[in-house]
């Protein structure tokens, strides 16, 4: 049913994509924006019928009204759109924002990394491409972006034990660290390939992410490599700690209770870093079609680079049996969380269910069995993003909802704790993500 569902979301993309003023831009590229005094915010959506058909949008935030439903294609005269074939991307860095996957031109789920900016028309094209494999089965991937020289990525169709190091500026390939011995090292037993070959040690599918001179990077024994299953008899989630002068992997450690962090797309970031320098986690329990653990927080202390076991945020606890935390972000030394009013079952993840619902939330981290619930209203569930994003000094949080009349678009939350209404578009359109262009 599910392969079902993807060749029949695959052969609709098409059916849109040929009846759809949506134009793919690239030819446009060669002058890129340099003035980003206006239309510098850009909103990444999904068509709401299928998640494969990603459309930018450049527009000016302070222009719009939020009690305004708009209809983004055709108020052109407000948005400017744009398809340059990639799917939303994970972090945006000055005057461009990276994504880890085209999803269209005939190659669909192209894994590689895509740099992405404006031209002087205010449209988004792909100004750099690297390691692209079009001929790979697309792997889940995590990118991390340190400052404008160095940043990291996965690429397990290239190099399935290696963390990519390359420059975000030059976008060039710095080198890559090398995962295998200390893997071997810590799991001499571990299984590498099955019968047909595939990859079953995969590095960075889940998290990379640095902090105070350390670069964290998952490791993942798989049972089954097409569905991402880790056994029912792995108790643990394991993170390999790497020094960033050297390149050397440290220690692996490992957070009992957990086989994931996140989920296995490229798009969603489950990790954060508030300003004291705590890193947190956010694992959604969910092992694809075995066994599930409970969804939960857990974190490294400003530091140190072991998880501390004297802290988490337990899901089940406070909201119930198979509610799932789905987005993680620290802002403003808070932790912000988009959880499940009702068993969220990775079956149903890409379609809404009947009454399930995921709402907006704030712990202190002093008091991780407080929190309070924002006055947000409940979106779908988004699996394939994280709602949260910081621009403007201020938390932007995406609420996607498909169905006609419920609210669709972004609130923000500033410093203060103000909740505010920014801008709301028709139900056809899927808010995936918003970033603001700036100077680099």
């Amino acid at each position: 049913m599910k392969m079902f569902r993807q060749i029949f979301y695959y052969f609709i993309s098409f059916i849109f994509i040929a009846s759809c003023k949506i134009e793919n831009l690239e030819p446009l590229a060669e002058q890129q924006k340099t003035d980003f005094s206006r239309y510098n915010y850009v909103l990444a959506t999904e068509d709401a019928s299928t998640d494969d058909i990603t459309t930018f949008f450049t527009f000016n935030l302070p222009d719009v009204n939020p009690e305004i439903a708009y209809d983004l294609i055709n108020q052109s005269d407000l948005f400017i759109n744009s398809n340059p074939s990639t799917s939303s991307g994970q972090l945006s860095f000055g005057p461009y924002f990276f994504s880890l996957a085209k999803d269209k031109k005939g190659f669909s789920s192209t894994p590689g990394l895509y740099r992405l900016t404006l031209n002087n028309a205010n449209r988004v094209f792909i100004s750099n491409e690297l390691h692209i494999s079009r001929d790979n089965l697309f792997p889940a991937r995590q990118l991390c972006i340190v400052n404008g020289n160095l940043g990291y990525f996965y690429d397990e169709g290239k190099e399935a034990h290696k963390i990519q190091v390359f420059d975000p500026l030059a976008m060039v390939l710095k080198g890559s660290i090398d995962l295998e011995p200390a893997i071997r090292a810590f799991r001499p037993d571990a299984l590498w390939a099955d019968e047909d070959n595939n990859n079953m040690v995969r590095t960075g599918s889940l998290v990379i992410d640095a902090n105070q001179g350390k670069l964290y990077v998952s490791v993942v024994f798989l049972e089954e490599a097409a569905f991402n299953l880790i056994a029912d008899e792995e108790k643990s989630f394991y993170l390999a700690v790497i020094d960033m002068q050297t390149n050397e992997v440290e220690k692996i450690i490992s957070w009992h209770g957990a086989k994931t962090v996140g989920f296995f797309v490229s798009e969603n970031k489950a990790t954060t870093v508030d300003e004291e320098g705590n890193l947190y986690f956010c694992s959604w329990g969910w092992n694809q079609f075995n066994q599930p653990d409970p969804s939960q927080v857990f974190r490294i202390r400003s530091g140190e680079t072991d998880f501390d076991t004297d802290w988490k945020i337990d899901i089940e606890k406070h909201f119930g049996a198979g509610r799932i935390a789905q987005s993680i972000i620290s802002y403003n030394n808070k932790i912000y969380l988009h959880i499940s009013n009702q068993p969220l079952r990775f079956e149903d993840s890409d379609e809404p269910s009947s009454g399930l619902q995921l709402f907006y939330y704030e712990f202190d981290p002093q008091h991780p069995d407080e929190f309070r619930k924002l006055d947000i209203p409940g979106s779908n569930a988004s699996s394939r993003m994280n709602v949260f994003s910081i621009i403007d000094d201020k938390l932007f949080i995406a609420v996607p909802n498909m169905e006609k009349g419920k609210f669709n678009g972004f609130y923000s939350v500033n410093r203060s704790g103000d909740v505010k209404k920014e801008l709301t578009m028709e139900n056809k359109y899927r808010p995936t993500r918003m970033y603001k262009m700036g100077e680099w």
